[in-house]
């Protein structure tokens, strides 16, 4: 057994999903929003001009997973990570969406398998040592160290009251997990 279980988000953490979300409004619309300006987690507070069905609808269609890419700096942090530790992907990813989002996570890091996925809403269920995501409500209340991956749609959340610690890069999760 390896020595201690990390749990990582995917969405935002390991692929850019805000990015490809965004460009698929702007595609669809004719609109011209950067995911950089999504500061909140309501989406649609970015694109006024449509309704919330609208917005959502990107999220659901499967045809989005085949254009994720690896987040910056990933790739090799991520892969010591699993030679270290025991890595699972927790993701709340949409039903709809596992089988071409895993696909095409598992074509971006080859080093990783199916069995290190977990799919579930309620990531404060699963147990490990430390859980690394963009999401707040999923780092709060988890019984795990609280890694926020900071991103332009958490940045107004108060990391340090909530006890977790933000990070900026993968050299700064590679600092904490790694050394």
């Amino acid at each position: 057994m390896k020595e201690r279980i990390i749990l990582c988000d995917a969405d935002d953490v390991i692929e850019n999903f805000m990015d490809c979300w965004v460009a698929a409004l702007n595609e669809e619309y004719g609109t011209h929003i950067s995911s950089q300006d999504v500061t909140d987690w309501d989406v649609s507070l970015f694109f006024p001009e449509l309704t919330r069905e609208q917005v959502f609808a990107p999220i659901y269609n499967a045809g989005i997973c085949s254009k994720l890419d690896k987040v910056d700096g990933c790739y090799e942090v991520l892969k010591e990570i699993d030679s270290r530790h025991t890595l699972r992907i927790v993701t709340a990813t949409h039903y709809a969406n596992c089988e071409p989002k895993i696909s095409r996570i598992l074509g971006l890091y080859p080093f990783l398998s199916w069995e290190k996925f977990i799919v579930t809403s309620h990531k404060q269920l699963i147990t490990g040592h430390t859980l690394i995501d963009d999401a707040p409500h999923n780092l709060v209340g988890g019984l795990y160290k609280g890694i926020l991956f900071s991103r332009p749609h958490n940045k107004s959340f108060d990391a340090e009251s909530a006890g977790l610690t933000r990070v900026f890069s993968w050299d700064d999760i590679g600092r904490i997990l790694l050394t």
